[in-house]
């Protein structure tokens, strides 16, 4: 009977501090002057998943719920099942539903673990360096908050309803369902019935924001470190920070570009592989800039630092440094106020008397403004036409190249690339009108090595041309994949798409089956087209592979989309498309002898070729499918339409003015470079397969 009561009185006492703690808690809320939000600002943060989200991009809903999440949380716990059965009741409406982690302990593989293990299956977005709660006012889990997209208007915030409480849950459920109420409320045009409610949630550890911040000692050492090397007369960002005024009279854009990750440009996520070349801000880094940018961005005294960086005469810049050898296009081009231009070709011979091996190679545009990109490609000459490499107008990589956002690194140490002696360059410019006539005569800018490297440096690719992506899909998946004959070191690696690009990743997979993601893009940008060197090189083994998955955004969420009620397929103008991984790398040992492929190809039909069986086959020649169908129509991947006919052993292929011709030999399609890969037969009675719903998070 004593220790019944003893134990009674610890229950009390348990019960008593944590009373006691929720209202100091209570009132040091209370009493925080700075007065809730009205409205959101717009933000992009990645969520446990790989994604990348940006605020601001779902103006076509109807509302926003954000949802604040945090590890272990009992009462966020508890709340799963509600959010998971109101989000399945009010997405098909139009609203979309992301959680929010801000717990400074939680990192992306715990916030992981804890989503499978209560099997939430909401993005859970990571605020680690909490800016984004701080901006929305919130301080505790579980709160709710409702954005309306016309204006950004904060409606409601609190809790889903009043079922949970500090330590027990109503046995009756809910009362009252605020959450609800709130949303029936927008979905009819009208200010719900409540606008706020209490949260009874986790206090979220809220790290004060950095004081006394200094602009010449904590800003300026970041702005060198991460930004100015862009941001200088005649180089690719839009001004000079070489000034105080240029900073601070820039303030809330800087502060937006911080905020939705515009700016720096990277947009590599942090969990896997590490960059030498990588100029995202640590979290301390943003936070300083952030604090310094929200009070009042002062001066303080002494000299401007920045002003070092002025120039009066700015002149094109060389970010490697003015090249040993410049060499300009033979002509320059004229690009018209308007209209659409096909990609314009010139060559230049090298002029050399010897082979050269190059440390670094440039290509600098005439005129940023209507250069789209800039490749060249390398002709080697005749006795050495064997040896030259088949780039195929970039989709097999490239020599030197611009692209926009492009910083060119030098090759890596100990490696090189080589110019025989005879070879020529051909520049492949493709140009953009922008409502004025300009000119532009783009240089090729060449950085010698002072003595034979001990490696050759590729630039190759993983490419695909037979995709489709859907009118309206927000996201439409493709992949390609890249194979090593020979143990390599890859360096670099580098995603290029066109306007409709959302994310890509790279992968690794390894002869024992292994598999391994070494970067991942979750927001790319074609105005940004990084090419990520690792810090450690990674030795590949022979029979590796590179996977290269991403996806392309043609809904009107993504603001650069041309035109999202088209389907769109591969193409060379920017309202096409293209998916192509550029990789850097060079073989271990060189003279190896290059390993038979680890992919068997299935090259045979399993009984002879007739017109007959030939019909609704499909099969693969160099990166294009072709499908046989009646009435000699041949579809040439997912756009083309051409013609087919048999004559003997032969068969005859026209595709957009083109003839082409394979042979018959048994079973097998044979082409001049070998055997086609049969992929399958397509039985044209089949039921089509029930599209795939995504969705709208």
């Amino acid at each position: 009977m004593k220790s019944r009561t003893v134990c009674r009185g610890v229950i009390c006492a348990f019960a008593l501090m944590t009373a006691v703690t929720a209202q100091a808690a209570k009132a040091k809320e209370a009493a925080d002057p700075k007065p809730l939000p009205s409205t959101a600002k717009n933000f992009r943060l990645e969520d446990h998943m790989g994604g990348s989200h940006e605020l601001y991009r779902y103006q076509d809903g109807k509302a926003i719920v954000l949802y604040f999440q945090g590890n272990g949380c009992p009462i966020v716990r508890k709340s799963i099942p509600d959010i998971k059965a109101i989000r399945d009741e009010y997405l098909p409406k139009g609203v979309g539903f992301f959680m929010i982690n801000a717990n400074p302990l939680d990192d992306k593989d715990s916030i992981a673990e804890e989503a499978k293990e209560f099997q939430i299956d909401i993005p859970i977005l990571m605020d680690s360096a909490q800016l984004v709660t701080l901006d929305l006012g919130t301080k505790r889990t579980a709160e709710a908050i409702v954005i309306v997209p016309d204006g950004w208007k904060i409606v409601y915030r609190g809790a889903i309803n009043d079922k949970q409480e500090y330590g027990f849950e109503r046995p009756k459920g809910a009362e009252h369902e605020w959450l609800r109420d709130a949303l029936n409320a927008v979905l009819e045009g009208k200010e719900p019935p409540v606008a706020s409610s209490e949260t009874k949630g986790c206090l979220i550890d809220l790290k004060e924001m950095p004081t006394k911040t200094s602009y010449a000692k904590h800003v300026v050492p970041i702005l060198e470190k991460k930004c100015v090397s862009c941001h200088v007369e005649g180089h690719i960002g839009p001004f000079a920070m070489d000034s105080y005024e240029n900073i601070a009279g820039r303030k809330r854009m800087i502060r937006e570009v911080l905020l939705t990750k515009r700016m720096p440009p990277w947009h590599a996520d942090e969990y896997h592989g590490k960059f030498e070349n990588n100029v995202s801000l640590t979290r301390e880094e943003l936070r300083t800039i952030v604090a310094w940018l929200d009070s009042d961005a002062t001066e303080g005294t002494g000299k401007d630092p920045l002003l070092k960086y002025a120039v009066e005469d700015a002149e094109a810049v060389w970010p490697l440094g003015k090249p040993d050898i410049i060499i300009p296009m033979p002509k320059p081009v004229h690009v018209p106020a308007s209209g659409v231009l096909d990609y314009v070709r010139q060559i230049v011979p090298f002029e050399g008397k010897e082979d050269i091996w190059l440390r670094a190679v440039d290509v600098l545009p005439g005129d940023r403004s209507v250069v789209h990109h800039g490749l060249v490609f390398l002709d080697y000459p005749d006795q050495l036409e064997n040896l030259e490499p088949d780039m195929d107008g970039g989709l097999n990589g490239f020599f030197a190249g611009y692209v926009p956002g492009m910083l060119n690194e030098p090759f890596p140490e100990g490696t090189g690339k080589w110019v025989p002696k005879g070879s020529r360059f051909e520049f492949q410019m493709h140009y953009t009108t922008t409502g004025r006539a300009a000119t532009d005569q783009s240089l090729l800018g060449l950085y010698l090595c002072k003595k034979k490297p001990a490696r050759e440096f590729f630039t190759r690719a993983a490419t695909t041309v037979d995709f489709e992506i859907r009118a309206n899909d927000p996201r439409s998946p493709t992949t390609a994949n890249y194979e090593f004959d020979r143990e390599v070191i890859l360096y670099e690696m580098g995603p290029h798409m066109h306007y409709r690009g959302k994310e890509v990743s790279y992968a690794v997979r390894y002869p024992d089956g292994r598999q391994e993601m070494v970067l991942n893009v979750p927001n790319y940008d074609f105005n940004w087209q990084t090419m990520y060197r690792f810090e450690k090189p990674m030795r590949l083994p022979a029979g590796s592979e590179l996977i290269v998955n991403g996806a392309f955004d043609n809904s009107v969420r993504n603001p650069r989309n041309p035109d999202p009620t088209k389907n769109v397929y591969f193409g060379e103008q920017s309202w096409d498309e293209m998916f192509v991984g550029y990789i850097g790398y060079t073989y271990v040992r060189p003279d190896d002898t290059p390993i038979a492929s680890t992919k068997v190809a299935n090259i045979h039909l399993g009984k002879p070729l007739t017109v007959e069986n030939l019909i609704n086959t499909r099969w693969k020649i160099g990166k294009w499918s072709l499908k046989f169908e009646a009435d000699n129509v041949l579809r040439v991947g997912k756009l083309m339409k051409g013609s087919w006919e048999h004559q003997g052993d032969k068969l005859y292929l026209r595709v957009a003015g083109d003839d082409f011709d394979l042979e018959i030999k048994d079973d097998t399609l044979l082409s001049h470079d070998g055997p086609l890969e049969f992929l399958e037969y397509v039985n044209e009675d089949a039921p089509a397969a029930a599209p795939t719903r995504v969705s709208s998070n």
